[in-house]
């Protein structure tokens, strides 16, 4: 197991050589996608590779002349490793506009460093009947133009298997999370976390056969109970969380069972049901989603009586799968989204007197001591009320 976790950790380490290195082999292009939900199958049909934008935890030194300073570390970072050269072997850019700060940090990207290949895909904030046709419009208006700068034709066919090989994959991750579930401590959260994002930064074959590999051998491994009080973390930066962070909470005396992380659960958590146009399919894979905080619910905040989001029944469902006691929140600074949902979200939790502890993250994670303490008194409560 140990061998070919290295492996995959190594990707993380180095995130963007493997790209590098199959554009040299193949001649192929490579489009950076932004997170959250780009859909990667239709890079994939078109014969290019599609690598997640996670940027680093370097110290941000350029990106901050061009983009606000309250923007998110996800944005601030990414950006920032633009301007440093990191992206250079790129040949295209794409996102989802998920927020508004992803919206505006693609167009200055496109103002200040144009790629051959740029588009930004238009996802509806409020998912249902009436928005539905325009999310199937924005499907076709990215098939066509990732047509023109591949000169790949992208058939039903070839959309269909991609779809069935990326089905593969979040069915392979989903396993493993069971594993995870059933058996606390037999993967640390951090490495868990890394393993995911690896699938985002190689190509998806590649990963299916390293996860092929890793379940044979945790499959194998025997489990030594764990006393450890059960926890699910919250919050799904769209970066890939801070290893020394998680680390840092599984050491303490909690195990992590679940989470909702962007390069966690919430990859994983569904797959496209292909039936008849993978269009349509493709657009029922979003609107069936799991509830999002970077979605949009009027009828649950205006209408009489309602004041919750589905996001909160989400998160405690997670709890029950995982028969956790408690959550751990990881609020990204800057993060409006989450920011909004979290105020749904403390109510549900207090409604339900389920424990939760709120850890504001951002870019440099500080001295890791006065989280350690709050950490280490949220156990203690956890304990007394045992």
């Amino acid at each position: 197991m140990e061998k070919t976790l290295a492996i995959l950790k190594k990707i993380i380490e180095q995130p963007y050589s493997r790209a590098a290195s199959w554009k040299m082999e193949t001649g192929g292009k490579v489009i950076g996608c932004a997170p959250m939900y780009f859909p990667d199958e239709m890079v994939h049909a078109a014969g290019a590779l599609p690598v997640a934008l996670f940027g680093s935890n370097d110290a941000i030194t350029l990106a901050d002349m061009h983009l606000m300073t309250n923007a998110c570390d996800q944005v601030r970072s990414t950006f920032d490793m633009l301007l440093k050269g990191k992206y250079d072997f790129l040949d295209g850019v794409a996102a989802i506009c998920v927020c508004d700060q992803v919206r505006f940090f693609m167009e200055v990207w496109q103002l200040d460093h144009p790629f051959p290949f740029f588009h930004q895909m238009w996802r509806p904030y409020r998912m249902d009947s009436s928005t539905r046709p325009f999310l199937v419009s924005e499907l076709k208006r990215l098939k066509s133009n990732l047509e023109i700068f591949t000169g790949i034709k992208i058939t039903p066919e070839a959309l269909c298997e991609s779809i069935r090989i990326y089905n593969e994959s979040r069915s392979l991750m989903r396993r493993l999370n069971e594993l995870r579930r059933m058996r606390p401590g037999i993967m640390t959260a951090a490495d868990m976390s890394k393993i995911i994002a690896a699938s985002m930064l190689i190509p998806i074959e590649d990963h299916n056969k390293l996860m092929k590999e890793l379940l044979f051998k945790v499959e194998k491994e025997t489990s030594k109970g764990d006393e450890r009080i059960k926890i699910v973390v919250a919050g799904h930066p769209c970066a890939i969380p801070n290893g020394l962070l998680l680390d840092l909470v599984e050491d303490l005396g909690l195990v992590i069972v679940d989470d909702d992380f962007f390069s966690g659960g919430r990859r994983f958590a569904t797959d496209v049901v292909l039936n008849g146009d993978p269009f349509e399919s493709l657009a029922n894979y979003y609107m069936e989603a799991i509830p999002c905080t970077t979605s949009h619910f009027p009828g649950n905040w205006i209408s009489e009586g309602k004041s919750y989001s589905p996001y909160g029944d989400y998160v405690i469902e997670m709890m029950k799968r995982g028969r956790a006691d408690a959550v751990v929140l990881l609020r990204l600074m800057s993060c409006d989204p989450f920011d909004l949902e979290f105020v749904f979200l403390k109510k549900k939790l207090a409604e339900r007197n389920i424990p939760y502890l709120t850890l504001f993250i951002d870019h440099s994670l500080g001295p890791l001591e006065p989280i350690r303490t709050r950490v280490q008194a949220f156990i203690e409560t956890l304990k007394a009320s045992r």
